[in-house]
């Protein structure tokens, strides 16, 4: 079944709720309800804490019109400085320079046979007390577990970077794209992974957020962008989509002051995805992404060096400042 998974799940928060008594009963969009305080707040995320001690992180989005203002509205006794993490947020196993395995052995194992695994690499300057940017990457052909395809579009010095496997569950994203039970098969195995990527890092900046993908990856971004599915559409800031993406563009999210970036080889011979990637550009037009596109010239279904300085370039020059100067929503 598809789930469309809040940062923390509501469902689990509703079967844990008692009838201890706090300041305010948040209600979410499905109508669940939790009484908690708010502790802290950053970007777009709050963290409440219940009568019984226990600590959980929400996205304002998942909450009800109501309750983002409310909680939009909140400020705490003392300001922290701007910044900060929220408090009592940090992982042990967030250590500078380190990669971490986030294990999911509930989950079907990847496309490579493989546990299902997502493994983030921590930057090296990481401080718990400072907002780390992210980039997660989701590679092409049957996909992968390791970070390193992302480090050619960052510095992995100071940035955080993340890489998200397919579930062996469901085809590969090309040749699940006409058949929507197998990408959500697909979507939700991600999604999972995501959540857990956040806790992780709940310092997270919340402006400098990027998903990055070549070919399978690619379709998986696009699908997501095109279907406006939220967990990605507001989890992320940026899209790189490079010879792929999905294949009917029907954008319902606006996505007003965010950025994509389009690539394709204009050699179909070698099957570049010029043709092919008409919809997509369709779709990020229709869902008002502020898009940079590009056509590598004599380039088939490839991601050359060449192209990844491009998108390194495009992130530090474009969405870095970009993003960074935009006010918060």
């Amino acid at each position: 079944m598809h789930m469309r998974a809040l940062s923390i799940s509501f469902l689990t928060l509703w079967a844990s709720l008692s009838a201890l008594v706090a300041a305010h009963t948040f209600t979410d969009r499905a109508g669940r309800s939790i009484t908690a305080d708010i502790v802290a707040k950053q970007g777009d995320q709050i963290r409440i804490k219940r009568a019984d001690g226990q600590e959980f992180t929400l996205a304002i989005t998942a909450l009800s019109p109501v309750d983002q203002e409310f909680a939009k509205s909140w400020q705490p006794a003392t300001t922290a400085p701007a910044g900060a993490p929220m408090a009592g947020a940090a992982d042990a196993r967030a250590k500078a320079g380190t990669v971490v395995a986030l294990e999911f052995p509930k989950l079907p194992t990847d496309q490579n046979g493989n546990p299902a695994t997502c493994n983030v690499s921590i930057p090296n300057d990481y401080d718990p007390a400072k907002p780390v940017p992210l980039l997660v990457w989701i590679a092409g052909g049957k996909g992968g577990n390791m970070p390193g395809g992302g480090f050619a579009l960052v510095d992995k010095a100071h940035w955080a970077v993340a890489a998200l496997p397919y579930p062996s569950t469901a085809p590969t994203p090309a040749d699940s794209l006409a058949d929507k039970a197998n990408m959500d098969i697909i979507l939700d195995y991600h999604k999972t992974m995501l959540e857990e990527v956040v806790k992780l890092l709940p310092n997270l900046d919340p402006k400098l957020r990027v998903v990055a993908g070549f070919s399978n990856g690619a379709h998986t971004i696009g699908t997501n962008v095109s279907r406006g599915e939220k967990e990605f559409t507001e989890l992320f800031n940026a899209f790189v989509i490079i010879e792929g993406g999905g294949s009917v563009p029907e954008a319902r999210k606006k996505l007003r002051g965010k950025y994509a970036y389009l690539a394709w080889g204009n050699d179909i011979a070698k099957k570049g995805s010029k043709d092919y990637m008409s919809s997509i550009r369709e779709c990020v037009k229709d869902a008002k992404l502020e898009t940079s596109t590009h056509e590598m010239d004599g380039v088939g279904h490839a991601f050359p060096d060449s192209e990844k300085i491009l998108v390194k370039e495009w992130i530090a020059k474009t969405v870095v400042p970009g993003l960074s100067a935009a006010p918060k929503k």
